[in-house]
């Protein structure tokens, strides 16, 4: 998502001839306005507002388009793309982040190259395309290793994890994760050891080490609660519910799905609502199987 750092995008105007200075400070009015709906629809996307981000980054796109403002038209799109999958349009999503990936190649700018392609690799794997996955994650690598050390770093080691993980390479993953971490030493950005210690839970359940995954993912729900981070809490709850499944706990599982659900429903997330639905009822069905 590209939020209140989308003001990094600035275009400089080069009207010439008789439109002159009016002209020019239409342009650049237009150019706010752009910036100004682009960091509302981030605002909105951060309270899970999703059809109203949706309506500002699509405000944004026209303008920015109007004014052949290339890297505002790829943030929108990225933004866009980003909005799409949450609602469950991952077909949507790619188309979104392939435009901005091209847009991004032409203009050579590595830091959008590799936020694009870090989520152009979650919806390849949304889909079920593990190597094309890979082959984002790696590409983007590459690019933020071009820029200095932050945040793009560290989420292209995590996903290239997440990568390793949908592969069943645990151990390939556990590195790429410890390997996050480290990267993060320096800016020592909260949010991102958050999501690296929930990574590390998640691969931990696994290989059914709940001992080493309850300590990971119960320090990850605590900092993503305290940093008000939504999307944290979702997937660590999420995490805990499947472990508690797996451990045949139905009273913690059961604890973790209900909290889990109120989310989903307070962001009209009806099919990831749906899916914890199957995702009880499969672990149900299970245990009475093996009672019999």
């Amino acid at each position: 998502m590209t939020g209140a750092g989308y003001g990094r995008w600035l275009l400089v105007l080069g009207l010439l001839g008789l439109m002159g200075c009016a002209a020019a400070k239409s342009g650049e009015d237009l150019q706010s306005k752009a910036i100004s709906l682009n960091d509302q629809g981030y605002q909105y996307y951060r309270q899970s507002r999703f059809n109203v981000a949706e309506g500002k980054f699509l405000e944004a796109l026209k303008i920015n388009r109007l004014i052949d403002r290339r890297a505002g038209i790829a943030a929108n799109l990225n933004n866009l793309g980003v909005i799409a999958q949450e609602q469950g349009q991952v077909d949507q999503a790619v188309a979104y982040f392939r435009e901005a990936l091209d847009i991004n190649r032409e203009l050579h700018d590595a830091a959008g190259l590799a936020e694009t392609l870090n989520n152009l690799g979650l919806a390849y794997l949304a889909q079920g395309q593990v190597n094309e996955a890979q082959k984002a994650y790696q590409e983007a690598l590459e690019q933020a290793r071009l820029l200095p050390a932050g945040p793009l770093l560290t989420l292209s080691l995590t996903h290239l994890g997440d990568a390793a993980r949908e592969r069943r390479a645990y151990d390939q993953a556990l590195v790429y994760y410890h390997q996050a971490l480290k990267a993060n030493e320096a800016r020592k950005d909260d949010r991102t050891r958050a999501r690296c210690w929930e990574r590390l839970g998640r691969t931990f359940v696994d290989l059914k080490d709940y001992s080493r995954a309850a300590i990971y993912l119960n320090d990850a729900l605590r900092e993503f609660r305290r940093l008000e981070d939504t999307d944290g809490i979702a997937d660590t709850l999420k995490d805990l519910t499947l472990m508690a499944l797996a451990q045949g706990d139905e009273k913690e599982a059961a604890l973790n799905a209900t909290l889990l659900m109120g989310i989903y429903q307070a962001r009209g997330q009806e099919q990831e609502a749906k899916k914890l639905e199957e995702l009880l009822q499969a672990g149900a069905a299970g245990r009475g199987r093996a009672r019999h």
